[in-house]
């Protein structure tokens, strides 16, 4: 019970740690044009939330199956944190220093260490696999919309 609340504490300080650092209300990206069909962005932080809930409670469910078997699996919890670390990040990335090509890169390689984390747990738990569903459909989508970003802006963003 006691590594549940520590799973979800250190997700929780992840999550917001990257937004404590960024304003997406930064007028350079506010600015930034954006394709005419992107019509919900303001869906956005509650397709995150959604995604971090979910790769959260997957992490919670590999470490406690694991821990039944006498097995604490740290270096998946290293994964799962450096899955965190770079979603987390991307926003100060693009905002900050103002940098779609290090979105596409952070978002790139967040989504690729997801589908590897996906396929390593499913043998320990394919509901924690399976978490990892809402992430690997818009991991791409969400890189795509960057680069997306990247080639309408490409005279004010690198």
């Amino acid at each position: 019970m006691k590594a549940r609340w520590i799973i979800t504490a250190v997700s929780a300080a992840l999550f917001f740690g990257g937004n404590l650092f960024t304003s997406l209300r930064d007028p350079w990206f506010q600015n930034l044009q954006r394709p005419n069909w992107l019509t919900f962005e303001f869906l956005i932080p509650v397709i995150w939330t959604f995604i971090w809930a979910c790769c959260t409670i997957s992490a919670i469910i590999v470490w406690e199956k694991k821990s039944k078997q006498g097995v604490h699996p740290w270096y998946l919890m290293v994964v799962y944190a450096a899955v965190a670390i770079l979603t987390s990040i991307y926003s100060p990335i693009v905002v900050e220093l103002r940098s779609l090509t290090g979105g596409i890169i952070v978002g790139g390689l967040a989504t690729l260490l997801v589908y590897i984390l996906a396929f390593v747990v499913k043998p320990i738990s394919s509901k924690a696999s399976w978490l990892f569903l809402p992430y690997a459909l818009w991991g791409p989508f969400g890189t795509y919309l960057t680069w997306l970003l990247l080639q309408l802006n490409s005279s004010v963003a690198n």
